[in-house]
């Protein structure tokens, strides 16, 4: 049994929307088409290299020539990209750069406020503690000085 799409809006029925599906296969049919063309473009200038040869040169050295016409071709066309990937990066790194900076002063006032509160803290609430800390301990050790008893007795490992 094979299900079939219903064009009408019935509740339950499928509509088929067929507005991308055109814009779709145009892309397609435009991709296709300039794949054949530059293939027919390709062939045509293999074609007339091959006849702009020599009579006298055999197929083999007019196919070496076409080759290293290609080669010196391909070379100027990475040299142009790598240009621009070069020039791509530049414009990047200045972009980053005018951003960047900005952002790190803003972590290196922060980190400056973190150090101050830190500092704040230690002096104004951990110290008192530390000193009542302190002077308890001092009391613990002259308690036990004054009274004569020691520590709990160490532990013996067998």
């Amino acid at each position: 049994m094979v299900a079939t799409a219903n064009t009408s809006d019935e509740a339950g029925d499928y509509a088929y929307d067929d507005t991308d599906a055109g814009s779709g296969s145009k892309w397609k049919l435009y991709a296709i088409g300039g794949g054949v063309g530059a293939l027919v473009l390709l062939v045509l200038l293999i074609f007339g290299l091959y006849q702009l040869g020599d009579g006298d040169q055999s197929a083999l050295e007019r196919l070496r020539d076409i080759a290293v016409i290609f080669v010196v071709l391909l070379f100027m066309l990475t040299v142009v990209l790598l240009a621009a990937i070069a020039a791509a990066l530049g414009y990047l790194v200045l972009q980053i750069k005018d951003r960047v900076i900005p952002l790190l002063e803003e972590v290196t006032g922060t980190a400056r406020r973190i150090r101050g509160t830190t500092a704040f803290m230690t002096e104004e609430a951990i110290k008192p503690i530390m000193t009542m800390a302190s002077s308890f301990a001092k009391m613990r050790a002259m308690t036990r000085t004054v009274t004569g008893k020691s520590k709990k007795a160490p532990k013996v490992k067998f």
